[in-house]
């Protein structure tokens, strides 16, 4: 019987490890999964040795703050491969752990898949050496993404962005705003604060901030999406006391949430990219500690999310650390709210941006289909 470690550390490594789950279980029956991730994983039947909540940090120095726990964590791992005598392991982002842990786990003989390349081509190029080095197969999301581990001769496969595939809405958007008892005039605005602890409470008081002083002459309905990882008691620590109802929705509606809004308020993250698929013009945000901020001279990009990157153009508004501030994102909302042909123009843009991103077929089973097919001829 085939055992696959699979670390999926962080909550979109998870939203798109849940899909290759199903297809390795299609591809491989009987196969054993264990290692990192969330209560998703742990429904599909996934043994975790840790939690993802475990994982979730952001920032250089916030990581080197935890190094020790981070380097038990590894040994951890490694030592359950070993002892189960995993087949491979699937690393999934999460690129300063996981290269960390492909050159231990290859050094016990362990082959290595890395799914979701680290951004090379944002910082840190030195990065596709240790991928040579480390990992047996790479899979990757963004076309442009071929050629540079082409050139650097990384054994890989493009898969295709796997958001293409799994943003959908269930309710069309007047139907989720009657549901929501929410008027023809009234415009919804949705924040968007992280999956990370660290994120949310950076990020979200300069979103209540915001959403109180537009609601001061709007006509607002406001709603804010909890990442499943966030302790609900310390959102509603973090809202007590606004002077805008602020409603509270979990992850299961993000998609029919934000195709119901007029503007949304984003940590920089997948969730931009959900945001544009949608065609829902939106802000992005990004603050880490003073430290880790000064390391952005490192960066080979001058730009944050996703969206901007990808075309390569200030498609969004991006407010990154000083610049995130209440006063900031009104200015920034104002623009678009009090703006019907900016945001038409907006959500154009976005739909370009999307286009872009091609697909071969299901990124899962591509996925799957190539570990199966590895895994057979190994035996």
């Amino acid at each position: 019987m085939k055992q696959l470690l699979i670390l999926a550390a962080e909550n979109s490594a998870e939203t798109y490890g849940v899909e290759v789950v199903r297809a390795l279980r299609r591809r491989i029956p009987g196969i054993r999964l264990f290692g990192v991730g969330g209560e998703r994983f742990r429904k599909l039947g996934v043994e975790l040795i840790h939690h993802n909540r475990e994982y979730a940090v952001v920032g250089v120095f916030e990581i080197l703050s935890q190094l020790l726990r981070f380097h038990r964590r590894m040994r951890q791992l490694v030592r359950e491969a070993v002892r189960r005598k995993a087949d491979a392991a699937l690393l999934i982002d999460y690129p300063d752990f996981n290269i960390r842990l492909a050159r231990r786990l290859k050094k016990a003989g362990i082959p290595v898949y890395y799914y979701i390349a680290p951004t090379v081509w944002a910082w840190r190029p030195g990065r596709v050496r240790q991928l040579r080095r480390y990992t047996d197969h790479l899979f990757i999301i963004f076309p442009f993404e071929k050629q540079i581990f082409s050139d650097a001769r990384v054994s890989h496969t493009y898969t295709g962005h796997p958001l293409l595939s799994m943003v959908h809405v269930r309710h069309p958007r007047e139907r989720f705003r009657r549901s929501h008892g929410i008027g023809s005039r009234t415009q919804v605005v949705t924040l968007l604060p992280g999956s990370r602890s660290s994120e949310v409470e950076r990020l979200l008081p300069a979103m209540r901030g915001a959403v109180e002083k537009l609601a001061n002459d709007h006509d607002l309905a406001v709603f804010l999406l909890r990442a499943e990882h966030i302790c609900p008691k310390r959102i509603e620590s973090l809202l007590s006391g606004s002077t805008v109802k602020i409603r509270v929705l979990p992850q299961e509606e993000r998609f029919d949430l934000i195709n119901a809004s007029d503007l949304a308020l984003s940590t920089c993250g997948t969730s931009n990219l959900e945001i544009a698929l949608l065609k829902v013009p939106f802000i992005a945000g990004y603050r880490v500690s003073p430290m880790t901020y000064r390391l952005r001279f490192l960066l080979r990009i001058q730009r944050y999310s996703i969206v901007n990157i990808l075309a390569d153009d200030n498609v969004i508004p991006e407010l990154i650390q000083d610049e995130f501030t209440t006063e900031n994102l009104v200015q920034k909302s104002l623009e678009i709210l009090d703006q019907p042909q900016r945001a038409e123009s907006m959500r154009l843009r976005l739909a370009e941006v999307t286009r872009s991103l091609s697909r071969d077929g299901d990124p899962a089973d591509i996925i799957a289909a190539r570990l199966a097919s590895d895994l057979r001829h190994g035996d």
